[in-house]
């Protein structure tokens, strides 16, 4: 059992050490605007607003004057409307793209904490079957647990939260301390008994 543990530790430790220095590269360098966001001000101007109700206001009233535009239109006449009108156009794509994103970005934080807490609670939950004796059963729920936190704090390339942005980016972070704080803690609470 103990060069389970040794292994499993060591492991853990890469992973999450290399993880939390990725995490604050990221922080400081890796959320810098792009150079051709100047050719697109109307994705400018839906970024800078703070507020999606805002958003989902400016949307509608562009969906309804291009609805009215084109109400009974053929395709030929939709597509003059479309030239003629091509500024309406691009600000409802940059709208509904921006709206889009931050939708996805609200369900990625709402999962991370969700299931980053239910990785939180099998660590608690193995350590104190672990320590109660049952140490097979106690580390399997530990490494379970681990791993869940492992997967949600991690970089893209492993799956997880997708998009990285700066409050999920933050999260991910202190996510990785903690499950690094965690480890250490198992490491210095843990006994070897006899497994039951």
């Amino acid at each position: 059992m103990k060069p389970l543990q040794i292994t499993l530790f060591l492991i853990a430790n890469i992973i999450f050490i290399t993880q939390s220095a990725r995490d604050f590269h990221q922080l400081v360098f890796g959320a810098e605007a792009s150079v051709l966001d100047q050719f697109h001000p109307e994705k400018q101007k839906a970024r800078a607003e703070k507020k999606t109700e805002v958003l989902i206001a400016a949307y509608r009233e562009a969906t309804d004057q291009i609805r009215n535009l084109e109400q009974g239109k053929k395709y030929k006449e939709v597509e003059d409307i479309r030239q003629e009108h091509n500024e309406l156009y691009k600000n409802r794509d940059a709208l509904r793209s921006e709206i889009s994103e931050r939708e996805q970005r609200s369900r990625e934080f709402r999962d991370l904490w969700l299931f980053s807490g239910f990785g939180i609670a099998l660590i608690v939950a193995g350590a104190f079957l672990y320590r109660a004796y049952y140490v097979w059963p106690g580390f399997s729920i530990l490494v379970s647990g681990f791993t869940l936190l492992e997967y949600w704090a991690s970089p893209t390339f492993f799956g997880g939260a997708t998009s990285e942005f700066h409050a999920l980016l933050v999260s991910k972070t202190l996510l990785t301390l903690l499950a690094l704080g965690l480890l250490y803690g198992f490491w210095r609470m843990r006994i070897c008994p006899e497994p039951r």
